[in-house]
């Protein structure tokens, strides 16, 4: 190659060196406007997160769920239970707020003394679910409509209760977990008025009525309760106070939110989402209070049958000792939360009458003097009052009365045996 012709080679190598970094500038230009386009527009990237903030910082998209748990089948899960969910998805939060009985030994004794500790809890939501889940419960969540604004003041407080260890006294009837959320949406509510335009009938009734109503399920709970539950029971109270999980999410379902303007809206979006799928809490038993007390009536009288025809006497006699005991010790314990514990709705107790300390006491004074069996038949006498009174007192009902019925059967059988020992012996040989 000539030394004119490498010259005009350079010359065109130097000319399309020049145009390729042009091109290589034109195109990093193009990507940049591109890039700049798609930063900028409302899909993209960095636009979606702005658009998670509003103009002071404060995150937009905040959620808030009732989670409801179904009934299960034991004392203290009988009624269901119930959280609030909050989350946040720009913050990665979700968080389950739940209010309940400090689970410790001595608070759960507290509680009979009226001194139980109620306290809010905080929980990752995929773990508060996760003992739900292992007992197989239901769980429904239901979204609810609040403003932003709400939203906000209601996770303030939430965490607050928490950060702040705040305690309550807690009771079954007027601080549980569902009153308790029903208390942090009204506290939350931004000048919002809470309107319940239909309710459950058995919310206007009385406490005793609600009671009976979440364990019509669970008769051996409902007894449990229905032997703890004085006067108070009569009493109609708040609609808050009356409200189980259950109960609590058809309220809220027919509940409206009306603001200052006078527009109204749900409580509650939608229909309900399914968390986990399991058992709903609705099986019962056969075996109930009722028909254990039937079936241990009709025994004590056949025992005294027996006995009347000089049969059996011994076996009668353990019979009574068991049954003495057996009413000494829950005597003691309805008299003692009547008359000496502070918890809500146990004072007013009917059922001292025929369950008390005090037939052991006048058995362990007077059993070897003569004429005691006429403190048999008085307080034979005093049970048939007391189960006479069945239909007029609302707090006794049908199975404490068929219990009382047994230990009425069994003093007058006491009275009779009394009468055939005199006649055969000439003495009074009392148990």
């Amino acid at each position: 190659m000539t030394a004119t012709e490498c010259c005009y080679a350079k010359t065109i190598l130097r000319g399309w060196t020049k145009k390729m970094k042009k091109f290589r500038i034109y195109i990093l230009q193009l990507f940049a406007c591109v890039l700049a386009v798609f930063i900028l527009s409302p899909t993209g990237a960095f636009a979606q997160q702005e658009s998670n903030v509003d103009e002071n910082g404060l995150a937009t998209d905040i959620t808030v769920t009732l989670i409801s748990v179904a009934p299960g089948y034991t004392a203290y899960t009988a009624h269901g239970h119930c959280a609030l969910r909050l989350q946040c998805p720009s913050a990665g939060l979700d968080i389950s707020f739940t209010y309940g009985l400090d689970d410790t030994p001595e608070n759960r004794m507290a509680f009979f003394v009226g001194n139980g500790q109620g306290t809010y809890s905080a929980y990752h939501t995929d773990d508060y679910l996760k003992e739900y889940t292992s007992e197989g419960r239901q769980v429904y969540e239901y979204e609810l409509n609040l403003s932003l604004n709400e939203k906000r003041h209601l996770w303030e407080l939430l965490d607050s209760e928490i950060s702040g260890g705040n305690f309550r006294l807690y009771n079954y009837l007027q601080t549980n977990c569902s009153s308790m959320c029903v208390q942090a949406i009204n506290r939350a509510l931004d000048g919002d008025q809470f309107i319940y335009q239909s309710l459950p009938p058995v919310l206007n009734g009385t406490y005793r009525q609600f009671v009976r109503h979440i364990s019509e399920l669970r008769p051996w709970v409902n007894f449990f309760w229905q032997s703890l539950l004085g006067s108070a029971g009569e009493e109609i109270g708040q609609i808050e106070d009356k409200l189980s999980p259950e109960l609590l999410v058809e309220a809220w379902q027919h509940a409206v939110l009306k603001d200052s303007l006078g527009s109204s809206r749900p409580m509650i979006v939608n229909e309900g989402q399914l968390l986990i799928q399991g058992d709903d809490g609705k099986k019962t038993t056969w075996f109930t209070p009722t028909l254990f007390f039937a079936l241990l009536l009709a025994l004590a009288i056949l025992l005294t049958v027996a006995e009347w025809r000089g049969h059996l006497r011994r076996v009668g006699n353990v019979v009574d000792i068991l049954l003495l005991a057996g009413q000494t010790l829950v005597g003691l314990f309805i008299c003692y939360m009547a008359f000496f514990s502070i918890l809500y709705g146990a004072s007013g107790n009917w059922y001292v009458i025929p369950f008390n300390p005090l037939p052991l006491l006048l058995w362990l004074l007077f059993h070897h003097k003569k004429g005691f069996q006429r403190v048999y038949l008085f307080y034979t006498v005093v049970l048939a009052i007391f189960i006479a009174l069945t239909p007029f007192v609302e707090q006794i009902d049908l199975p404490h009365s068929l219990l009382v019925a047994v230990m009425a059967v069994r003093c007058l059988a006491k009275c009779k045996n009394v009468e055939i020992k005199s006649v055969h012996s000439g003495s009074v040989n009392m148990i």
